[in-house]
């Protein structure tokens, strides 16, 4: 019994302590262009570990990457078509992307959702 009540209070405290994120809580990425994906089929060596990464290059030039499923990342997995527009992302350099969000494993940044916005100053329509 006390050892239950030493574990709610360890737990309590970790839940109300500030500046901690909460497990699985949505994070807003960096702002930035697509600079690359990577997609893994289940055969690759990689898959186990993730089963793809996007690659997102900030104001600064710095780049940021951001996984999905695998050990890394677990449920937190991109659809086809989740996939069809992060390419297509890719090949429009009128666009720029916020991606979200959770920590995975050793903190990777596991992507689970993403905006898609027109870069400014550009004239999206001739």
């Amino acid at each position: 019994m006390r050892a239950t009540i030493g574990y709610l209070t360890a737990a309590l405290a970790l839940i109300l302590s500030p500046g901690t994120a909460t497990a699985g809580a949505d994070l807003t990425g960096t702002l930035g262009s697509v600079a690359a994906l990577e997609l893994y089929t289940n055969s690759a060596d990689a898959f186990l570990a993730y089963h793809g990464r996007l690659f997102v290059v900030d104001a600064d030039k710095n780049l940021v990457e951001y996984r999905w499923g695998g050990t890394s990342c677990g449920s937190r997995v991109l659809t086809d078509a989740h996939f069809e527009a992060l390419h297509r992302a890719l090949d429009n350099k009128k666009m720029m992307i916020e991606p979200t969000y959770q920590l995975g494993q050793a903190d990777q940044k596991c992507v689970v959702g993403f905006h898609l916005v027109p870069k400014k100053n550009l004239k999206l329509f001739p």
